[in-house]
């Protein structure tokens, strides 16, 4: 770079592709025994494309070839390297973190994070690491509206009096004491109210909250068997605001994971995963003894565990088959000494820094990305030969 001395010259990377044949739910297989790879070593600022099985490197004025799918973007700034999406912005494809190949290990969680086990997606709702303050989990999936029970005989909404209001539960007039008559739902007419203690009382009964307290259970929204609408996930009474649902006392430290329903037939419910991890570690996988028990075959036995260590809770995989991946929420700065694989798809990119690369060859690599994008945009040239591990793959992958 001009005006940039050579011991501050601008690092270049290593970027290797791996792509699976099969193209299925975005999803990668890290134990297939055949994968089309690529190495690449590039010193600019570049984009990657796949299509097919072929992964190209171009730069910002090269065309997009034909039916091409973006993966990422590598951007230089100021000598260094910055990981981006090649999407555009309003588009809903992520870049993914492969957590086994972190230099840790592992990957530190944070409020928001979105996790990926094959092709179930889990978001991270809270983390609550100590018990100050008494803080026990938010059980809001979105932002439904919250009830104003009744203290007194009147309707607060109407001022109409309800001392002769039926419970359609228990069929008792008025509220009762400490028991306020409520309208959880959409539901009219003589069915409209029910107490707070008869609509807790069938609740309790459908969740079924078996494991004993301070452990770990399952969070569903209920909906009204009749108008079909969601009950509220708290009631105001007064200045005071309680769950509908009397949950377990939760210990800390625990953490609340949403799972991210796509349709309705990759999960039975949507509902959030309350854990807690102050006896041992959370184990997610197909297998009966995991905490959270997903059964579907892009899951692996033991997928991938969270701990709680030194304040921090610890995301790491398992050696699952189709990994355990983490969101990128930003652009990533690709540090030196340090490598990072990112999961677009049926392709993982491996990116790691090496020393500069001299003229000569950030030529032949400019050379060979020109020759590639000639040959995916006029189609194959059974006159150009190609190198010869990288033609015996493709002849591999075309049968």
């Amino acid at each position: 770079m001009p005006g940039m001395s050579p011991g501050h010259a601008p690092q270049a990377v290593q970027v290797v592709s791996s792509t699976w044949a099969r193209d299925s739910h975005d999803l990668f297989d890290f134990e297939a025994p055949h994968m089309h790879g690529q190495t690449f070593s590039v010193a600019r600022s570049t984009v990657f494309v796949r299509a097919g099985t072929e992964v190209l490197s171009l730069s910002d004025r090269d065309p997009m070839p034909p039916a091409g799918d973006p993966l990422l973007r590598l951007l230089q700034k100021d000598g260094a390297f910055w990981v981006d999406r090649a999407a555009p912005s309003n588009s809903s494809k992520r870049l993914w973190l492969v957590v086994r190949e972190l230099a840790a290990r592992g990957h530190r969680l944070a409020q928001g994070d979105i996790m990926k086990l094959g092709r179930f997606k889990f978001r991270v709702r809270q983390l609550v690491a100590a018990a100050c303050g008494g803080q026990q989990p938010e059980l809001k999936l979105d932002e439904s509206g919250t009830v104003y029970a009744c203290d007194d005989a009147k309707d607060p909404r109407t001022g109409a009096d309800l001392s002769s209001t039926m419970c359609r539960i228990c069929l008792l007039e008025g509220p009762g004491e400490d028991d306020p008559l409520i309208t959880p739902c959409q539901c009219k007419g003589s069915i409209e109210f029910v107490h707070v203690g008869c609509l807790r009382y069938w609740i309790r009964g459908r969740l079924n909250f078996t494991d004993p307290p301070g452990r770990s259970y399952f969070y569903r929204p209920l909906a009204c068997e009749l108008c079909k609408a969601f009950y509220p996930t708290y009631i105001q009474s007064g200045q005071e605001r309680q769950p509908l649902v009397e949950v377990p006392w939760t210990q800390p430290p625990f953490i609340v994971l949403e799972n991210m329903v796509r349709d309705s037939q990759q999960h039975a419910q949507r509902g959030l995963h309350i854990i807690s991890l102050a006896e041992k570690m959370l184990k997610i996988g197909r297998g009966h003894e995991s905490d959270v028990r997903i059964a579907d075959v892009s899951i692996s036995r033991c997928h991938a565990t969270i701990r709680f260590e030194r304040g921090h809770f610890i995301l790491e995989d398992n050696n699952s088959k189709f990994g355990t991946l983490v969101a990128m929420k930003k652009p990533r700065l690709l540090e030196p000494g340090c490598s990072l694989s990112i999961q677009m798809g049926r392709t993982v990119l491996s990116l790691s820094t090496q020393r500069g690369p001299s003229a000569a060859d950030d030529g032949s690599a400019h050379d060979e990305r020109a020759l590639s994008l000639s040959r995916l945009v006029r189609g194959p040239s059974r006159e150009a030969a190609p190198a010869p591990e990288a033609g015996e793959q493709r002849q591999e992958d075309e049968r």
